[in-house]
């Protein structure tokens, strides 16, 4: 009979593989942001979120770098939700983010999820990011919906602090 992970470490497994991935990949080690935050959904119910990406620098434009975004958000479930969000929640996506020298930053991509609640309610997932940057720190707000493609369709708001290696 296979051994099922416990719930604690099923967090540092997911987060790990992209990340190892990455490191794998020697230079690409420098493209690598890990991230941290709290994130809101209806009636400002709060959890933690943690997120990794791998974000190797793709083309410069309009005086800015365009970078592929491939990474995972893990949104920890709400034991104490009025509604059905109890379940974790991780978003495997791939997108774009685009960099600017005075320090903003936006992104979007597309994801696929494990687990489900009302505030994520099926794939795809759509994620979009705003933000500003400080050398390697970033602080972002980011929005992961379905668009109504699945009911409910409450989506996650979160602020996230992010280091990049």
């Amino acid at each position: 009979m296979p051994r099922s992970i416990p719930r604690a470490a099923r967090l540092p497994a997911l987060l790990s593989l992209p990340l190892l991935c990455a490191l794998s990949a020697g230079a690409a080690a420098q493209q690598v942001e890990v991230g941290a935050g709290i994130s809101f959904t209806r009636d400002n119910e709060d959890t933690p979120v943690v997120s990794v990406a791998w974000l190797p620098a793709w083309r410069e434009f309009r005086g800015g770098m365009l970078h592929w975004e491939l990474g995972a958000m893990h949104v920890r479930g709400r034991s104490d939700s009025d509604y059905d969000n109890g379940d974790d929640v991780t978003v495997f996506h791939g997108g774009l983010r685009y960099e600017r020298p005075s320090g903003l930053v936006g992104g979007f991509g597309v994801g696929v999820q494990s687990g489900e609640t009302d505030a994520l309610s099926g794939s795809p997932q759509f994620i979009s990011t705003v933000g500003w940057q400080w050398g390697r720190f970033s602080l972002l707000a980011r929005h992961i919906s379905n668009a109504s493609l699945h009911q409910p369709n409450d989506g996650e708001t979160m602020l996230q602090a992010a280091w990049r290696f």
